[in-house]
Order: structure tokens, then C-alpha cells, then sequence
């Protein structure tokens, strides 16, 4: 993908007021172009796919239709996961997506098996396709996952035969341009007449830039369309003779296997669609303004498609094009279009000289590699016939999988992430995610590591930025104290240690997650892996760290000499909760600009009591903040140990432990409890049995080394969770026996899943992490467009929902496939204030300075109305009939 700004890109600079030195101009452009291409387009060679449209098929000995997935960006593959049929026999066949037969051949693949049982060596299974681009693979196991590969290793042999026949094209664009300004330009220079008014020429400059710009951003959907023309002949037999005579239209049609073949790779091959179109770009804006002000016009109506047309079919299929400028056969074309015209003449003729043939041959082991997945499904054949090739076949009816135009150069922005993956540790140095996003059992029982996760909120802080005070107990901190006894931690409990050259986020969950310290050569580093990041502050002395959910949230730490202390919190709009501690470095209170904060009071080392107070008027800033309410009160044994734990209303719940803190009971307010069973000791301890005072809750854990728990439940039934040595579940089975399967990449990214029915899901990111796309198993894919880190637009089939943002992420205009249009505003603080549908209508909503909704103004015109107590809490709503409750 490119990055923005997009006239950087193309080099689209504006034009000239006066002549421009033409040979330097045109010497830059060979300099730069493949330079830029590389540096805006991200993994150029290798790492970019060349994306061909093209179909990936596999059947089974009994001609049975076996479903086939798309592959991930990093690799760009087409990549999934699926069972090998009980035959254990696999036909592939690699062809170009057309509607006439257009194999791709000689193709080396590798089918690996995706997941094996624990301990056992992956299956690889290697060969070459045939001339026909089909084989028969035999001897994988039924009923295992693989992964079928095509093209896994592009030797740099390939990638040197590419680049140096990119440097050919490059080289006689060069020519070309040369020979436009030594023969055309520099003539229209010397006749130019001066542009008398300045803003004459700032019109006729805007209208360039706008016109040339509006042409690049439709060039990617303009490749599309030359593919779908150059498959679908008949559908465009009439826009096709405009270029070609009917002699050649026929050749075409019935020569298509070799004909196209070249043809559609180089539709494709995205970079040289990119220097073609900046070639055109080059040479008008070396125009004199006057001249270009004769044009403008054919910019902005199909100029760039007409043109890659012509050069495709010219330079790809090796037939006479003729290029005439929309209208100008019915209409006398002005001097500007004329120039126009002759010049894209002569750039289509060149391209039959410019090898793209050749070019086409050292681009296919780049432009087709790729991976599919198998999976048994529909049974059916099709018949396959083509008159004008010569071409009837039967094949198995396999479904077709279009490696469609995952085009790398879109306007688009993708910031590569300084990325540093490591998983998230437990204090006893096991990977873990979150506990939100941990599977767990029962009251919790962590799945992956066999530790208790027991998370409670005993109050909130509201207002503009509102945070919940929460406490989590975990098993594996059965030997750490962090003021509320050991094992457990609360929602203010982070701090940063620093080892080395590392710094260790301790969260709130006591996980610890590892970055690089940051510097101003490296201001920004992700964890991907622990779905985590760190930044250098405004101040130098402060790193702000972040972690992935729905509403994020940023943590800012002071550095000092052990790692740093949490200062504050913050969200996207700058709304912050201030931290302050007393003489012992403990915080004593969390505070928001609207005048709310909660108090940590202390006895000795552990926190006794959560305050909520608020801010009114004193002598001093202490006398200030006064309490409203307890939310929390906490009592220890002398062991360190809490026992007890009680809400605002006096309601408690107690808790008992070993001598080595793990917890054995939890007793609710209302007399229910809950116990556990444990293996090991301390914080090595797993829970092998967890059950309550009443019936149906009770189970038993079986663990292996591997990764994997058996689950015994009350009733007899059995679960099973395996997780990856990333704390990843990849495979649960459901007491029904249901199956499920995930697989991640190194990056702990989920890149398939197949359900309990065989139906696999896939998941394609870029290299920032960014979801590309979602493909189903039978529905249409979901894919997934971004800018300024943000979706921009999602597509499903032919339906595309696009999205304006604020510099924040929030949507500021939604557009749904009908084109009708939802524009939202907000406040300064983030809240959302007014909702304009398509219909005119509008939505308003009033807020207070506590971020408290008190009004609304409906679409009908009618009005809602709520007030709060001093704790936040919505105390009367009257609706828009005036109903009060």
C-alpha cells in the first residue's frame, strides 16, 4: 500500500509558470521512480505481492468440491485452513480467474499440514504443477488441516531478473519523455502566449491538479476494470474494436491462453501500471499551463484507462492499437488534444517494443505466488468448453478462488509499526493475554495457565473520562503484595521496572509485558503479541503506555531510576484523571477536571477504604474534596492476607487462602460460595477441581504439558481447551463434541478459524496489524480500507459502507451502499452531540460539564430530560410525552 500524501506519490506537483529545464525533470523521474515505488509501496519484491487475479482449485478422487481461502498480507499468500478428505487424495488446478481456460503451469507448491497432534512433526508434501497447471497429490492425512502453498521461496534470482526488466521499462519511458520534449514540449513553450492574469493560471493549475489527482485516485479501480474487460472479451467486444481492429479481436479470442496470459499478468503487475501512469503524469506537467488547459477535461474521463488499455494490449497481447481521444472524431480537436493524442500514440507503440513480454516472464514466479486451503464440501461438476481454443474438458466443479486484487498501491495509509513482539507474563513467567480475552471456566478458572482470575468492580469515578475501580485476584501472584494483599491487584496497581536496555510494563493485572525504552530515533514501539504499545510523552520525562480495547485508554508514567510511576489517564480528546501520593509514594487520589476524584485510604501498608468525593470550595485544597460516599472497604489478617471485602452498602464478601496465599473459598454477601482444588503450591499452583455450595457447579480440570485441559463437568460432560505456547486458544471442543480450530501468526494475529461444521474463516492484516479482510467460508468477504489508522470503508460484495473520521477515530460522516449519508459532530470532550440522518432530520443531545447527558431533541421534534444525584447516578428521566420516572 502507499502511504500519504498521495501527490508525493506520483510526483504530481502542479505545473509550471515558466518553461522547467525538461532534461533535468525527465532525468529525475528515471532516478527516482523506481526509488519511490519501493519506498512508498510497503515490501517492494518479496514482500509485495504482484496480485494476480487467478483460481485456485481442489477436488478429491471422487470429484467432490473442496472449499478453497484466501492467504495473509504479510506473506501474500492465499492462505487457510481445512481438513484433507478421507481419500486422502487432492487434484489441484492453478489458473488465471477468466472466462476462457488460461492455466498457469509449471508451478512449484508445497502443501504443510497446518495443525498436527502435540509432539508430531508437521506433513510437508512438495511438487510442480503441469503445463496445464494441475497435479495430483496423494498420501495426506484425512481429516488433518494443511495449508497448500504456491511459490513459497522466490529465489533472488527471480527478484533480479524482475528488477532489472522494471529498469528496461523505466528506461524507455525515459526515451519517450526525451523524445516528447526535444520534438513537442519545448515547441509549445516557445509559442505559448503569456497568462496575462495570475489567477487565470492558479485556475488552470487547480483544475490540473484536480482533474490528474481525481485520474491516480481511480487508477487501482481503473486495473480492475481492464482485468474484467480483458476476461470478459464478448461484454466489451464494442469498446475493444475501438482499439484494436477485428482481426485482432478475433486472434484475440481465439489465441487467448497465450495471448492473455502475458496480458493479464501485466494488468496486474501493479509497479508497472504505477510507472506507466507516472510517466503520463511527467510529461503534462512539462506542458506549458495553456496547453494543459486544452486537456484538462480528458483527465478526469477514462484518460489513464484508455491509455494502460492500449499499453496492455499493445505491449501485453502484441496487437496494433489505435488511440483517439474521446470525441475528437465527431468534434475538431483543440491544439492541446491533439498533442495528447499523438503523444499516448506513441507511448502505446513503444510499448511493443518495451518488452513486456519478457518483463511479463520474470514477474509470473512473483505475481502468482501464493497458498490456498482445502476442505470438503459441495459435490458437482461442471463442464468447461471453449470453441475458439480448441478446449473441452471436464473438471471437477471445485469452487474458484479469486486471489483478487488485493492492490498494494491504493490511496490509502498504512504506517509499518515498529513492532517488538513478546507475549504478556504472569508473575510465574507463563505468556497470557488479558483477562477479558482469556478463555476461562466457571468463577474463573484461567483455560491457558490454571490460575484463579477473579476480577470484581467495587465502584466507578464518572465523568468525561469515566473509570471503574476494579480489583483482579490472580493465582500467580500469590506471592506479590500491591497494597490489597497478596495475589491481588487494583485498577491503579501499573508501574514500569526497567532491566537493561527493557522496560516492563507491570499492569494492573499483574502481567508483565516487555518493550524496547523508547527514544527519539524510535519514539513509538507496539507489542502486537500483547496487544500493547509505549510512546515518549511531550515531556521528556514521560513514556505514555496503551493497550488494545474498545474505549483506550493511555497510562502516563514519570521515568525515574527503577522504570517510572503512573502520573496520570488519559483518552483521545486530552480528557485526563490526575494521580496524586503522599509522602510514601502511594497514591492517595485519582481526580478529573470535573471536579470528581476517588480517595485511597491506607492502614499501615495495605489500602483500607475507596472514597468518592467531590469538589467544593475550602480554606485549603485538602478541605476541598469532600467524601459523598465509601465505595469499598478492605480488611487483612495479619498475614497479609484480605479478608474481606464490603460495598458502599455494608455488603461483604469473604475470602480464605492457603499458607501460601492461593485462595481455597470465596463467600458471597448472600451466602453462596465458592471453593477450589489445587495442584502444586504457591504460584505454580493449578486448579484441578472447582465447585460452590449449590448444585451443578462443580468441575474438574485434567492438564497435559502441552498446553491442553480436559474439562470433567457436574454432569459428566467433557470440554477441551488447547492453547499455543503464545497463551492463543487454538482448538476447543464443546461438551456436544463440537470442534473448533484457530491459528494465529507470529504476531499472535488470528488468521483462520474453522468452526464445529468444517467451514473455515479467514483473517489478512497489513504490516501495521491493520484487519484487511474477513473471508468466509461461503458468504462474501468482508474487507476493510483505512486512513489515519482508522477503517475508512468496508466492503461486502458489491456494497461498500464508507466512513470520515476525526483526527480522535470517531465517525464524523457514514455513507451506506445507497449513497445516502449520516453525519455525527461532537463535543470537544468526545461526546456525541448532534446525529444529521439522510433525510434531513436531526438528533441532538446536550451534555453537562460531568459528561452527563441531559437533554435530548429527537428527530420528531420531541425532548427528553435527565438529572443526576452527586454520585453520578441518573435519578429522573421524563420522556418526550412528559412523563417523569
Amino acid at each position: 500500500m502507499i502511504s500519504l500524501p498521495f501527490n508525493a506519490v506520483f510526483m504530481l506537483n502542479g505545473l509550471y509558470a515558466r518553461q522547467p529545464d525538461g532534461q533535468v525533470n525527465i532525468a529525475q523521474f528515471k532516478q527516482n521512480i523506481l526509488k519511490d515505488y519501493k519506498e512508498y509501496a510497503d515490501g517492494f519484491f518479496t514482500a509485495w505481492a504482484l496480485d494476480v487475479d487467478q483460481r485456485l482449485s481442489v477436488s478429491d478422487n471422487r470429484n467432490n468440491e473442496l472449499t478453497v481461502l484466501k492467504g495473509d498480507k504479510d506473506a501474500r499468500k492465499i492462505s487457510g485452513y481445512a481438513a484433507c478428505p478421507a481419500s486422502g487424495q487432492l487434484k489441484l488446478l492453478h489458473a488465471f480467474e477468466s472466462v476462457h481456460f488460461i492455466p498457469i503451469g509449471n508451478t512449484p507448491y508445497q502443501i504443510r499440514q497446518a495443525i498436527s497432534s502435540w509432539g508430531e512433526k508437521r506433513q510437508v508434501i512438495s511438487g510442480v504443477l503441469d503445463s496445464d497447471g494441475m497435479a495430483t497429490v496423494t498420501g495426506c492425512t484425512p481429516n488433518s488441516l494443511y495449508e497448500i502453498a504456491f511459490y513459497p521461496d522466490v529465489s533472488q534470482r527471480e527478484v533480479d531478473a524482475l528488477h532489472a526488466s522494471y529498469e528496461g521499462v523505466i528506461a524507455n519511458l525515459h526515451d519517450w519523455l526525451m523524445n516528447e520534449w526535444n520534438t513537442t514540449i519545448i515547441e509549445q513553450w516557445k509559442a505559448m502566449a503569456p497568462v496575462g492574469d495570475p489567477r487565470r493560471l492558479k485556475q488552470i493549475n487547480d483544475a490540473f491538479m484536480a482533474g490528474m489527482g481525481n485520474a491516480l485516485k481511480s487508477l487501482w479501480d481503473d486495473i480492475k476494470m481492464l482485468f474484467h474487460v480483458l476476461t470478459n472479451l464478448d461484454d466489451y467486444a464494442a469498446m475493444l474494436l475501438k482499439f484494436i481492429s477485428e482481426a485482432d479481436f478475433a486472434k484475440l479470442k481465439a489465441q487467448a491462453k497465450e495471448l492473455l496470459r502475458t496480458a493479464l499478468l501485466i494488468v496486474n503487475d501493479e509497479p508497472l501500471m504505477f510507472f506507466y501512469a507516472s510517466a503520463v503524469v511527467c510529461w503534462a506537467q512539462l506542458l506549458p499551463p495553456t496547453t494543459v488547459a486544452e486537456m484538462i477535461s480528458e483527465f478526469a474521463s477514462g484518460l489513464l484507462f484508455d491509455i494502460l488499455l492500449g499499453i496492455v494490449l499493445s505491449g501485453g497481447a502484441g496487437l496494433a492499437v489505435r488511440y483517439a481521444v474521446k470525441g475528437v472524431r465527431t468534434v475538431k480537436a483543440s491544439g492541446g488534444v491533439v498533442i495528447l493524442e499523438k503523444a499516448m500514440q506513441k507511448l502505446i507503440d513503444l510499448s511493443r517494443g518495451h518488452a513486456l513480454k519478457r518483463h511479463a516472464e520474470a514477474v509470473e514466479p512473483l505475481a502468482v505466488k501464493g497458498s490456498a486451503t482445502v476442505n470438503s464440501s459441495q459435490k458437482a461438476t461442471v463442464q468447461i468448453q471453449s470453441a475458439a481454443q480448441g478446449i473441452s474438458r471436464v473438471e471437477p466443479d471445485t469452487l474458484p478462488i479469486r486471489r483478487g486484487k488485493a492492490q498494494n498501491t491504493q490511496v490509502s495509509e498504512s504506517r509499518k509499526a515498529d513492532d517488538v513482539s513478546t507475549p504478556a507474563k504472569t508473575p510465574n513467567d507463563k505468556p497470557a493475554d488479558s483477562a477479558q480475552n482469556t478463555c476461562t471456566n466457571n468463577c474463573p478458572v484461567s483455560m491457558v495457565t490454571g490460575e484463579e482470575l477473579l476480577t470484581l468492580t467495587d465502584g466507578e469515578l464518572d465523568g468525561l473520562l469515566p473509570f471503574p475501580w476494579t480489583r483482579l485476584y490472580r493465582t500467580s501472584a500469590a506471592e506479590i503484595d500491591s497494597g490489597l494483599g497478596y495475589g491481588w491487584s487494583h485498577s491503579l496497581s501499573h508501574r514500569l521496572v526497567q532491566e537493561g536496555d527493557s522496560l516492563i510494563w507491570i499492569d494492573h493485572e499483574n502481567r508483565r509485558t516487555v518493550f524496547p525504552i523508547p527514544s527519539v530515533q524510535r519514539p513509538a514501539i507496539t507489542n502486537r503479541l500483547s496487544r500493547a504499545a509505549i510512546y515518549l510523552g511531550d515531556d521528556p520525562a514521560e513514556l505514555i503506555l496503551a493497550a488494545a480495547g474498545d474505549t483506550p485508554r493511555f497510562y502516563h508514567f514519570r521515568r525515574d531510576t527503577g522504570g517510572g510511576y503512573l502520573i496520570a489517564i488519559s483518552d483521545a480528546y486530552g480528557n485526563r484523571l490526575e494521580l496524586s501520593r503522599d509522602l510514601l509514594g502511594r497514591i492517595r487520589r485519582l481526580s478529573s477536571p470535573s471536579s470528581r476524584a476517588l480517595l485511597l485510604r491506607y492502614e499501615g501498608k495495605h489500602l483500607a477504604a475507596v472514597d468518592y468525593q467531590v469538589y467544593r470550595p475550602a480554606d485549603n485544597e485538602e478541605a476541598c474534596w469532600q467524601t459523598v460516599q465509601t465505595l469499598a472497604t478492605y480488611r487483612y489478617n495479619e498475614a497479609g492476607q484480605l479478608l474481606e471485602a464490603a460495598n458502599a452498602l455494608g455488603e461483604a464478601e469473604r475470602y480464605r487462602y492457603d499458607a501460601q496465599n492461593v485462595i481455597l473459598e470465596r463467600q458471597l454477601a448472600g451466602g453462596a460460595a465458592f471453593y477450589w482444588e489445587w495442584q502444586g503450591e504457591g504460584k505454580m499452583a493449578r486448579c484441578v477441581r472447582h465447585w460452590a455450595n449449590f448444585q451443578q457447579m462443580e468441575a474438574r480440570y485434567l492438564w497435559d504439558d502441552q498446553g491442553g485441559v480436559t474439562v470433567i463437568n457436574a454432569d459428566g460432560s467433557e470440554e477441551v481447551y488447547v492453547h499455543d505456547e503464545n497463551a492463543r486458544l487454538i482448538k476447543q471442543v464443546d461438551p456436544d463434541g463440537a470442534q473448533t480450530l484457530k491459528s494465529y501468526d507470529e504476531k499472535g494475529q488470528l488468521i483462520a478459524e474453522q468452526d464445529p461444521l468444517g467451514a473455515l474463516t479467514e483473517y489478512r492484516y497489513d504490516d501495521a496489524g491493520q484487519l484487511l479482510a474477513v473471508v468466509p467460508a461461503e458468504d462474501e468477504p468482508v474487507t476493510y480500507q483505512y486512513s489515519g489508522g482508522f477503517v475508512s470503508a468496508v466492503s461486502r460484495g458489491k456494497a461498500t459502507w464508507k466512513y470520515q473520521r476525526n483526527a480522535q477515530g470517531d465517525i464524523t460522516a457514514q455513507t451506506d451502499p445507497d449513497g445516502h449519508v449520516t453525519h455525527y459532530r461532537y463535543t470537544s470532550k468526545g461526546r456525541l452531540q448532534q446525529i444529521s440522518h439522510p433525510d434531513g432530520s436531526i438528533h441532538q443531545l446536550t451534555w453537562n460539564d460531568q459528561g452527563q447527558l441531559i437533554e435530548e431533541l429527537l428527530p420528531n421534534g420531541g425532548q427528553r430530560r435527565y438529572r443526576y444525584d452527586a454520585l453520578g447516578r441518573q435519578i429522573t428521566r421524563q420522556d418526550e410525552n412528559g412523563a417523569i420516572t
